[in-house]
């Protein structure tokens, strides 16, 4: 069971630039979306329809995806304030434009950093680490590689990031192409818990009404407690039928904004 109120959460995870009081600390643990067409973005970002967030969990600094152009990743991690050298890992969701279009940045600037790519993608002609089932980069913090027979825009295998919280386990996706319920059942098992916090893509904003609706549906059943739609689910449409079937449960993406983390087993 959650140990905080669902409506609270709401609002006493979510801290961005600006919103400190001098009584708070920036979070040692957080996920912050760094490049993303979300319908607000903290001052300095540059907004494009690509996707990269960052993750600062236990000790270990995370890349997931690098945006579309290198140039808007180079200005969103210097507004961030992350040193490019500082990133312990890059995790690639699946070989789109719009997820690995800035990895040239990263590349020149860190070039030791382990990426971890799906099976028989071509990335940058570099080496790359790929990922058969799952990757566990810190205790609680674990890539997972879902696939799927029935491919949608040439993608069968994606990488997604989950990890293991206080309140519950959070899963972020890239564009989900796998299938939403196949991505969530496999974080679930892999934490043994249901998922609390679902954030990423569904590819929801291009297609069907009806395709949302499945998706809420399996979201729902699936008891994931709270999403943050972002990427290729960012649509007004989507976001009202999302929050048909979540209520109060929908935590709006915002550029640049913080997300605080605690790990288990820390006040």
């Amino acid at each position: 069971m959650h140990k905080l109120c669902l409506s609270l959460l709401a609002t006493a995870l979510v801290i961005g630039p600006g919103a400190w009081g001098d009584s708070l600390a920036i979070p040692e643990h957080y996920y912050q979306v760094i490049t993303d067409t979300t319908f607000e973005a903290e001052e300095g970002y540059k907004q494009e329809f690509g996707y990269s967030v960052f993750v600062r969990f236990e000790g270990v600094s995370v890349l997931f995806d690098t945006g579309v152009t290198p140039k808007a990743l180079e200005q969103n991690l210097k507004t961030a304030e992350i040193d490019p050298k500082s990133i312990d890992v890059l995790v690639l969701s699946h070989n789109h434009p719009d997820h690995i279009g800035g990895i040239s940045y990263i590349r020149e600037t860190n070039p030791d950093i382990v990426v971890y790519a799906a099976p028989g993608q071509e990335i940058d002609n570099r080496p790359v680490t790929r990922l058969e089932d799952l990757e566990r980069i810190t205790p609680n913090l674990y890539a997972i590689r879902t696939h799927t027979n029935s491919p949608t825009s040439g993608i069968s295998d994606e990488l997604s990031l989950v990890l293991r919280a206080d309140e519950g386990p959070y899963l972020l996706t890239g564009c989900s192409h796998t299938g939403v319920a196949r991505i969530v059942k496999k974080a679930t098992e892999i934490i043994g818990q249901s998922i609390f916090h679902y954030t990423g893509g569904a590819r929801l904003k291009f297609r069907a009404s009806e395709d949302t609706e499945r998706v809420a549906i399996d979201l729902t059943e699936m008891n994931v407690s709270q999403i943050s739609p972002g990427h290729c689910s960012v649509d007004h449409r989507v976001d009202k039928a999302l929050k048909e079937h979540f209520h109060g449960r929908v935590l709006m993406s915002v550029q640049g904004r913080k997300v605080a983390l605690t790990p288990p087993d820390q006040t």
